[in-house]
Order: structure tokens, then C-alpha cells, then sequence
């Protein structure tokens, strides 16, 4: 008797937003992914353009929740209307790449077959005020499994838990796999956004008994917006709670180490810093570059090749889930210094 072959069942996935006033970039995102998606969870936050109308044209459905300064609680409302299988989770202004949307159902499929349970997406970070022009990339949570327990925390830089604790067996979709560009980024906004994020993270900092999540977006705003005292305190903040830890939070480490290398008196610090880095993400090779500048800047240029040489080693054999800053014309620069550095040796 032959056995019955069973199909496998097809997963059911959900696209996710929250959104308020920005009816044009969201029928942009949403006709990026709508052909993976089985349905679309649109929470508004107060509209007074087209934006529900649009997206009830897309075949959305919407709900409403009154914004209260808390960037988690539309979200968790929109996880809690979701009923795939598979989350989708993008903002109102980011869109897939023409080049990789088409692998958004086969990508998620693969990541059901080995049981993950989230995918950071890479992001490409345009400045829509000067024709979209990329100012920077990084990658970010964008696609969940759903699960008991899944939801966010944060009144802002808010952050997908289970169970209060963070996801587990996440991983990476390569650029050439999948890709969003995020418009968000205007250069015109960014002080007014570095001051809103500041003023609900310090408002969290007053009310939560996880310091440690916030001090490390704190120092960021800070440093955003030029105050480096204030940026310093809380980079150090992080450091020592052990914040820097986690998944992609080299900023602190990156922040606090900008501000060290502009005060030559402050070295036996920065390399302090650059030591504690090289700690917490060894595979990454800027931190271990870093250590090689402190030790040219103290004039030991055998220890500053030898250390140099070994940023570029890690370079050549990274294959971390971290991003780095490292490239091609980085390791040029860095092969320049190491040409000086030889030749102070030999003097």
C-alpha cells in the first residue's frame, strides 16, 4: 500500500504596521511585499491624510489606537491582530528592493525548515530630502516568527521579546537576498528626531527598572546632538551595565572611542576602550584597528603593525552576523599606516 504523501502546509504570513500621516510611502511599502503576503495588519495612530484609505484600498486591515508617546503598544496591538504564521514587521517607509522582494516567501519558508525565529534585514538608510542619496546601512529585526509571548518593549528603539527575553536562533538575510531602503533618514530631521527619541527614552529611564536597555540609545541621541558629555556618561553607562553585549550594540563602544581619539591626552582611556571592545566583539576588526592607532599614537609602531596586521587578518575572515565598518577602503588606509609604521621601526 503506498504511502499517502501529506504537503506540507503553506505557511500563512502577516505584514505589519504602524503608521500616522504618510499615505504615500506606505502604498510604496506595502505594494513591495504584497504579493508574499497572505494578510496586512495596518494600525493608525491618528491620520488626517489618505493614509487609511489607502491602505484599506491595498486590501489592509486597519485598526485604531490613539498615540500616547509609546512606540511599543501599536505594535503589540498589531501583533495581537496577526494571523500568520510568519511577521512581516516594517515601518511606514521602508520598501523591499525591486532586485530582492522576490524572495521574501521563499526566505521565510527557509527560515520555518530550520527553525529560526527572526531574520535581520538589511537596510539601506536614504536621505529623501537629497535624492535619496544613501547616507549609511545596518540591518534590523524586520521579520518574526509569531509566538506566545512575541511582543515589544520600549517606548521607543522598541524591541521584539518572548517571554521578556530577547529572541533566540535569529539570523542574517544577505543584502543580495533581501534588502529594504529606508527613507527616513532626512538629514533635515535628524536633530528634531535625535530630540523626540531623547525626550521619550529619558521619560523611560525615570519609569523602568532595565536602565541598561535605554542607555545606550541615549548616548546615541546625545551624541546626535553634539553633546558629548552627556554622550560619554551614558556610552560608559552602557559599557559597564553590559548593554554592549548584545546583537548589533557596538555603538557605545564607537561613540565613546570617537570622542577619546580627539583628546590625545585621554590615550591610556582609549586604549582602555578599544581593550574592552576587542573583548565584547572580537571577530570585529575596527576595534583591533583602533588598538593599533593608541599604539602608534604611544610611538610602539612594532606592537602598532603587528595589531594593524591583525585588523586586516579579521577583516579578510569575517563572517559574523555584527556588521562592521570595515572595507576595502579602510584596509587601503590601513595598509598606508602600516607602511609609516614599518618605516619608523627601521629609523
Amino acid at each position: 500500500m503506498k504511502k499517502i504523501k501529506h504537503k506540507p502546509k503553506k505557511l500563512k504570513i502577516s505584514a505589519c504596521y504602524i503608521v500616522k500621516n504618510n499615505a504615500d510611502e506606505l502604498k510604496i511599502s506595502i505594494e513591495s511585499l504584497k504579493h508574499a503576503a497572505d494578510e496586512i495588519i495596518v494600525v493608525d495612530t491618528g491620520s488626517t491624510d489618505k493614509t487609511v484609505e489607502v491602505a484599506e484600498s491595498l486590501g489592509a486591515k486597519v485598526f485604531f489606537r490613539e498615540w500616547d508617546d509609546d512606540f511599543s503598544a501599536p505594535r503589540n496591538l498589531a501583533i495581537s491582530k496577526a494571523s500568520g504564521d510568519w511577521i512581516i514587521f516594517l515601518d511606514s517607509d521602508e520598501y523591499f528592493t525591486d532586485e530582492t522582494k522576490k524572495n521574501i516567501r521563499p526566505i521565510i519558508e527557509r527560515l520555518e525548515e530550520v527553525k529560526k525565529t527572526g531574520l535581520l534585514v538589511h537596510r539601506l538608510n536614504t536621505d529623501k530630502n537629497s535624492d535619496n542619496k544613501i547616507i549609511n546601512s545596518d540591518y534590523s529585526m524586520r521579520i518574526l516568527k509569531n509566538q506566545s509571548g512575541l511582543h515589544y518593549i520600549g517606548k521607543i528603539h522598541e524591541q521584539p521579546e518572548v517571554g521578556g527575553k530577547d529572541l533566540i536562533n535569529v539570523t542574517i538575510a544577505p543584502p543580495n537576498i533581501l534588502t529594504l531602503y529606508h527613507t527616513g533618514y532626512s538629514g533635515a530631521l535628524s536633530k528634531s528626531k535625535a530630540e523626540r527619541n531623547l525626550k521619550l527614552l529619558l521619560e523611560e529611564l525615570a519609569e523602568t527598572n532595565n536602565p541598561q536597555r535605554v542607555y545606550g540609545y541615549i548616548a546615541e541621541c546625545y551624541d546626535g546632538l553634539e553633546d558629548y558629555v552627556n554622550a560619554e556618561k551614558f556610552a560608559r553607562l552602557d559599557i559597564e551595565t553590559g548593554g554592549t553585549k548584545k546583537l548589533f550594540s557596538t555603538g557605545s563602544y564607537r561613540i565613546i572611542l570617537n570622542i577619546l581619539s580627539k583628546d590625545i591626552s585621554r590615550i591610556d582611556d582609549r586604549e582602555k576602550f578599544a581593550e574592552l571592545a576587542i573583548k565584547d566583539f572580537p571577530a570585529l576588526p575596527e576595534f583591533t584597528a583602533e588598538l593599533a592607532e593608541c599604539f602608534a599614537v604611544k610611538k610602539d609602531f612594532q606592537k602598532a603593525v603587528e595589531t594593524m596586521k591583525s585588523a586586516i587578518e579579521k577583516f579578510r575572515n569575517y563572517k559574523e552576523i555584527e556588521p562592521t565598518v570595515f572595507n576595502e577602503d579602510i584596509v587601503n588606509f590601513a595598509e598606508k599606516r602600516l607602511k609609516i609604521w614599518k618605516e619608523k621601526i627601521l629609523l
